[in-house]
């Protein structure tokens, strides 16, 4: 109600003089006498210093008066408002029926179509009352609550649900004295029996099939997995580690280790029991972590400790085996499992050599991305355009053996034509020149381009040799 006392108060001061508040009370449309408007107006004067005149009602009392029957025992009117028509109930009672149990079924059964269908009852007859000129078919008041008998069988929505008594009694209930049906009464009885409460929210929760496979990581150690996981990304654990240990003390909370990972994206390497076997191999008596140790056990895989103490050491460099770890996670499989799937690789390696098919471009064609991978089903569909009848078991045993990503959805494609299709020994010399570094021509020290034998410095000529 502050709204309609604004624009007589532009300070937002809370007061107003008192025709203002007269000319409010007008607006809001409260047909008010001359005394009662002046005894409200007596009523919420303030009295007081900072109380300038004649802005001296106090209209935000008067408003926060009126808006107590918001509060009060009706947090919000506008769901309990009356419905229209709700209110013509009292000049027409239903009649009586000794089955009243009977009537109470039928009536659930509306309400439960009415909920299930979504269909607005009231709505289905008002085509019938609502005309605003006048019609034959309208024998009844306008917007009157009621229609005949006919338009009532003609109109009710569920008649294939409900049989020729139930309809009759209906009929019977809400007969009027003069033969009609009264359908405002009917709609006001089923919304009464229909609960308000709002439909549950339709949800889909995810429910996982249990995976009972064991993987390779299962049995793999937590220092194996971050340390092939560095190494693959190059990176530096000891730096990171000092941020929270400004003493350089060599020790940090558990926490910290904990941030850290977060930070170098490693803690999704390993899940909650490798953390704590991995915090409780490095932790000391009063639970502090010695990073110190733990960052030297992973710069193993880069280097060997102390080798400026071994001049003579040879060191190579991490290469893929580094990495393997972390790259690839292989299935346990059943040795019997493992032979199965050998024999189907044998029966496509033996077809490949003999019809000398091209494997790997099918393949190539469906990683867009050029990961290496193709996924299970994009697997079938390729061996099937290749003309391979693979059955779905031998494409199960072999992705048994190439879904080495951690899941069984990744197909290791590179792997597979490694296999069925190896390079012959010409191919892979040519690989190993073509990506070796580039060496420019130096002629020959002891040959000409002739081929006779080259002269030394010294003079001699060794052409007679």
């Amino acid at each position: 109600m502050r709204e309609f006392f604004y624009d007589f108060d532009p300070l937002r001061c809370g007061r107003c003089s008192r025709p203002q508040f007269h000319r409010g009370l007008t607006t809001l449309g409260m047909n008010l006498s001359d005394a009662e408007a002046e005894i409200l107006t007596e009523y919420f004067i303030d009295h007081g210093p900072k109380v300038e005149k004649p802005a001296i009602v106090n209209y935000y009392k008067f408003c926060d008066g009126v808006d107590e029957v918001f509060i009060e025992g009706n947090p919000d009117p506008l769901l309990s408002a009356s419905s229209p028509g709700n209110t013509m109930m009292m000049s027409f009672v239903p009649n009586d029926f000794a089955e009243e149990e009977q009537v109470m079924h039928i009536l659930h059964r509306i309400a439960a179509l009415c909920r299930t269908r979504g269909v607005h009852l009231k709505a289905c007859f008002t085509d019938h009352s609502d005309i605003s000129v006048p019609h034959p078919s309208r024998p009844n008041p306008r917007r009157g609550g009621k229609c005949t008998m006919p338009q009532f069988r003609r109109s009710f929505p569920f008649t294939k649900d409900f049989g020729e008594n139930d309809i009759n009694i209906m009929m019977e209930r809400y007969r009027t004295k003069t033969g009609d049906f009264h359908y405002q009464a009917l709609h006001n009885d089923v919304s009464a029996v229909t609960s308000s409460e709002p439909p549950p929210f339709p949800v889909s929760p995810l429910v996982l099939r249990a995976d009972h496979t064991e993987w390779g990581h299962h049995s793999l150690d937590p220092i194996q997995k971050l340390k092939s996981k560095t190494v693959e990304k190059r990176i530096r654990l000891y730096e990171h580690f000092q941020d929270y240990d400004p003493l350089r003390k060599g020790f940090c909370t558990v926490g910290q280790v904990k941030a850290v990972f977060t930070l170098l994206n490693l803690g999704k390497e390993i899940n909650k029991a490798d953390f704590d076997k991995l915090t409780y191999a490095y932790m000391r008596d009063d639970g502090l972590f010695c990073y110190a140790d733990f960052c030297g056990d992973i710069d193993s895989g880069f280097t060997r400790p102390g080798l400026e103490k071994e001049p003579l050491a040879n060191v190579g460099m991490p290469d893929a085996s580094s990495t393997a770890a972390a790259r690839r996670n292989n299935i346990k499989l059943h040795p019997e499992r493992r032979d199965q799937s050998a024999l189907v690789e044998e029966k496509i390696r033996t077809r490949v050599r003999l019809r000398r098919v091209l494997m790997k471009p099918m393949f190539v064609d469906m990683d867009r991305a050029k990961r290496g991978f193709i996924t299970r089903n994009q697997f079938a569909r390729a061996m099937g355009s290749l003309g391979f009848s693979l059955t779905e078991i031998d494409v199960g045993l072999l992705s048994g053996v190439y879904c080495n990503f951690g899941n069984h959805l990744d197909f290791n494609y590179v792997d597979f034509c490694k296999s069925v299709d190896p390079p012959d020994d010409e191919v892979e010399v040519a690989t190993q020149q073509a990506n070796a570094p580039f060496i420019d021509y130096r002629p020959s020290q002891y040959f000409t381009t002739l081929g006779k034998v080259a002269s030394q410095k010294s003079g001699i000529d060794l052409g007679g040799f």
